[in-house]
């Protein structure tokens, strides 16, 4: 009798070695990301991913966004791979735009890690606190290469878990001493004030006075905004800034002014050309060009162009997020978990 054409095949050799590739996937929670890797760890894979980045060693695709119409979110997909590594990574995560969920973050996700030989996936990671531990990374790196080496005083824009992992990779990567906090979420500021004061040992105010701005030497932006935060008169001669907001071309949260007048460097410069509002609006509006870039961070980690000239120079580190960053870092989640 002639089989049938749908027969059960779940026990044929090739679902048993999906089954097992499925079982073998490694499923690490934030609690799990924080035990196995520290800031310090996570800057230098970060350090890495950016200069293999601009030097062509690791490929990232156009990541892709969308809104999702009557969610109030949106949607992020984020592959990159490295051959060196030979790993691929994928990013999956969504952003909640105005109300949240008390309790539930804005940013939620998962990383998917494969292997670039098999396309096994070894594991799945939790993208939330991975994508703020390496964001915050990010400005480390950027901190450590850019900003005045005697600077105390840092401001954060924006207190979720952004905010804290941008103000923990900065205290990292210089002697901070003191933290002023910007949101419009009071309650949020709050919290992070009593959360960082005891992780840190440094003092921190929670303020909505811009005059006060002009005390930080480094400051960091991690909201959703689409308009400039501040001016160019509320900010020091010699200021560092961590533009990590505005990934679209709606948002915008550094005042053109600013841009125009400081020593711009990005994560990568086809990216925010494309994405950020940042530069988007003013090379529309011819405030600038897109020249404006001097270069990308990993040119600066690969010797490639010099850093800051002066202590009166404003420099500015734009970011909308790599892929590679999370490949990295993941890549040495995974390989410390499996060794553990």
């Amino acid at each position: 009798m002639q089989k049938d054409k749908f027969e059960d095949k779940s026990n044929s050799p090739e679902s048993n070695l999906s089954d097992q590739f499925f079982r073998n996937i490694k499923l690490l929670s934030s609690a799990d990301i924080k035990r196995l890797i520290c800031m310090d760890e996570a800057i230098n894979a970060v350090e890495l991913a950016f200069a293999s980045y601009s030097d062509g060693k690791s490929q990232v695709p156009q990541r892709y966004v969308s809104g999702i119409q009557g969610a109030g979110m949106d949607l992020f997909f984020k592959p990159a791979y490295n051959e060196m590594l030979g790993r691929i990574a994928i990013k999956i995560l969504t952003q909640k735009k105005g109300k949240v969920h008390q309790g539930i973050p804005t940013i939620l996700g998962v990383v998917l890690l494969l292997d670039m030989n098999t396309g096994a996936i070894l594991s799945m990671i939790d993208g939330t606190y991975l994508t703020a531990l390496r964001t915050g990374a990010a400005s480390g790196i950027a901190t450590r290469l850019l900003a005045r080496e005697n600077a105390e005083t840092v401001a954060v824009f924006g207190c979720g878990a952004q905010g804290k992992t941008q103000l923990e990779a900065i205290c990292n990567v210089r002697p901070v001493k003191h933290a002023l906090l910007y949101d419009i979420n009071t309650d949020a500021a709050g919290k992070l004030k009593i959360t960082m004061e005891k992780e840190l040992d440094i003092s921190i105010d929670v303020e909505k006075d811009l005059q006060k701005l002009k005390q930080a030497d480094i400051i960091c932006t991690a909201t959703n905004s689409e308009m400039p935060l501040f001016s160019r008169d509320d900010i020091s001669e010699g200021v560092h800034i961590n533009a990590i907001g505005s990934y679209k071309p709606n948002m915008q949260e550094i005042d053109p002014l600013i841009i125009k007048s400081s020593v711009l460097y990005a994560d990568s410069r086809e990216s925010v050309l494309k994405e950020s509002g940042d530069l988007i609006k003013p090379v529309k509006d011819r405030i600038f060009s897109e020249d404006i870039i001097k270069a990308e961070i990993g040119d600066l980690i690969n010797n490639k162009v010099t850093g800051r000239q002066t202590d009166d120079e404003i420099t500015i580190f734009k970011s909308v997020g790599l892929g590679v960053q999370d490949l990295f870092v993941a890549n040495v989640i995974y390989n410390k978990y499996i060794m553990d």
